[in-house]
């Protein structure tokens, strides 16, 4: 990969800008989990930091957001990516429960779920059945959910971050420089 490539000054310049901005939003809501109640709230905003900076740096650098690299895929891998981790979860937890490294839930601990879900109310309910509920809402609801907060990350780092790193940056160079800053980005919040 040749040294001066041709962009590479106003990449690197919009990648900056691009870090800035999500390091100072981010900062206003890195620092209300850890001294403010850590309610999922400040957390779903801090998600959307990387999107609001890609957002903004677009406006300041004269770009579209058109030009956003990001577009929905194969529905083939979109169905795989929810699948794939839904079987080594799976596989994880059986490997624990058959050599003895941890248990299912006591009844007592998925009725509590159940409460905690407002599903006392509904007849009879057995710990079986609020476990299958509960199963059936985090797999549907909970990921909606999670899609919704998720989505602010995926549009700044994988669709703008990464796509501006390419531009200035071999494979391994965006690998490397990109976890950097997200692991960074992360610490914060594994640290508190």
């Amino acid at each position: 990969m040749p040294k001066d490539r041709p962009g590479g000054k106003k990449a690197w310049k919009t990648i900056f800008i691009f870090l800035a901005i999500t390091a100072i939003t981010s900062s206003i809501f890195h620092n209300a989990i850890v001294h403010l109640y850590p309610s999922s709230i400040y957390i779903g905003a801090l998600m959307w930091c990387p999107a609001l900076a890609a957002f903004v740096t677009l406006k300041l650098t004269g770009r579209s957001v058109s030009t956003l690299n990001w577009h929905w895929g194969n529905w083939k891998y979109i169905r795989l990516s929810y699948f794939v981790p839904a079987c080594y979860a799976l596989l994880t937890y059986l490997l624990l429960w058959v050599l003895g490294f941890g248990g299912l839930a006591s009844g007592e601990l998925v009725l509590d779920w159940a409460r905690e879900l407002g599903l006392m109310g509904i007849g009879s309910l057995t710990p079986a059945l609020a476990a299958i509920i509960a199963f059936v809402l985090l797999g549907t609801v909970g990921v909606i959910r999670s899609m919704a907060t998720t989505l602010g990350e995926e549009i700044g780092w994988r669709g703008f971050f990464i796509y501006e790193l390419r531009k200035v940056l071999p494979v391994t160079g965006v690998s490397l420089f990109s976890g950097i800053i997200w692991a960074s980005w992360h610490w914060p919040l594994i640290v508190y």
